[in-house]
């Protein structure tokens, strides 16, 4: 379990781990997009799954998320962890793997960094610079 990170691996990560982060994924949304999850805060809100982290034993897996309304984002992963066990059953009807891997929800924090450096890029230090 040394290689599952939240940092993205996505070169390393092999043909079938590659797969099956697709497969899940896809099978996230369909939940998600069914309302099966019996979350109120999971269905009345616009979800994008952004990036799914199998271990290379496909035991585990880790779905970056992120909501349109970022405010809420706590109220996001509780609503994720107590439909967890739900998720983690209709996944397992939907995809045929060995073992239903175990889940886990975190929050994609990449659009505060983007914000950050537009924030940068935009600024009178840097407009000054690129006069030069």
């Amino acid at each position: 379990m040394n290689n599952f990170s939240l940092d993205f691996p996505r070169d390393k990560a092999s043909q079938r781990q590659m797969k099956v982060q697709e497969i899940l994924r896809a099978a996230l949304v369909e939940i998600l997009q069914r309302g099966l999850t019996k979350e109120p805060i999971l269905e009345n809100s616009m979800i994008t799954i952004t990036y799914v982290d199998v271990s290379p034993d496909l035991k585990h897996a880790k779905f970056i998320f992120l909501p349109f309304d970022e405010t809420k984002k706590d109220e996001f992963v509780k609503g994720f962890n107590r439909a967890n066990k739900k998720i983690r059953k209709e996944i397992s009807q939907r995809v045929q793997l060995k073992y239903t891997p175990s889940l886990s929800f975190v929050f994609d924090d990449t659009i505060k960094e983007i914000r950050k450096l537009d924030d940068l890029f935009l600024s009178n230090k840097v407009r000054e610079d690129l006069k030069r």
